[in-house]
């Protein structure tokens, strides 16, 4: 009972994170919310999307956990930087961006040009900007592909392909198309991963046929 109840709430991190930032994806404003725009939905987004990123570090832990080797202590040494990194992102760029652009708009009539040109320059994009993002990527990417080589001896390697396909493609962004795309790849990966046939349970299976 223990071990299916551990089974249950393995998979139910490891496919439900996955799902859940598809959607996520697939609801995003794209383009980013701009002065004038309700902003509701995407702090919204953001604010889950801080509980996502949680799972998904977890789901990187679950598939290396028990797994010795140079790529999953890799892989664990990486999710804490991941996480970091990439919550005090989505802090920012999400949940305090849309919270000034909520404000912007409504600021009185007189200062409404002036906020407008204000959130118009915090959206162009800066070389801090690129590197906070770039390692953001980098983080994920490297810890996924660290699972992804951890697992080489032991998974399909179809299995593996798909998970760090998704991987690199989610890594571009989690927006549409990049992030739906990505996570339902690595979502594809990973149910194949979990549910393939163990040959513990190929030998139970078997045994139990043989005549008696």
């Amino acid at each position: 009972m223990e071990n299916d109840r551990s089974i249950l709430i393995r998979r139910t991190v490891l496919f439900g994170t996955p799902l859940l930032y598809l959607v996520l994806g697939l609801l995003h404003p794209n383009p980013d919310p701009g002065f004038g725009d309700d902003t509701g939905l995407f702090i919204g987004l953001h604010f889950a999307q801080l509980f996502l990123i949680g799972g998904l570090a977890y789901s990187l832990w679950l598939l290396v956990d028990g797994v010795e080797n140079q790529a999953a202590r890799i892989a664990r040494a990486l999710i804490l930087p991941y996480v970091i990194t990439y919550a005090a992102f989505d802090a920012v760029a999400g949940i305090a961006m849309g919270n000034f652009v909520r404000e912007a708009n409504a600021a009185p009539p007189a200062d409404q040009a002036a906020a407008e040109r204000l959130i118009d320059a915090l959206r162009e994009e800066t070389w801090s900007g690129y590197l906070i993002y770039a390692l953001v990527a980098l983080l994920w990417l490297a810890a996924a592909v660290a699972v992804v080589f951890a697992l080489r001896k032991s998974a399909p390697r179809a299995a593996l392909v798909l998970m760090g396909l998704g991987a690199a493609i989610f890594a571009v962004g989690h927006p549409q198309p990049t992030g739906p795309a990505g996570m339902a790849l690595f979502l594809a990966g990973v149910v194949w991963l979990e549910l393939r046939p163990r040959p513990e349970e190929a030998s139970t299976e078997a045994i139990s046929v043989q005549p008696t």
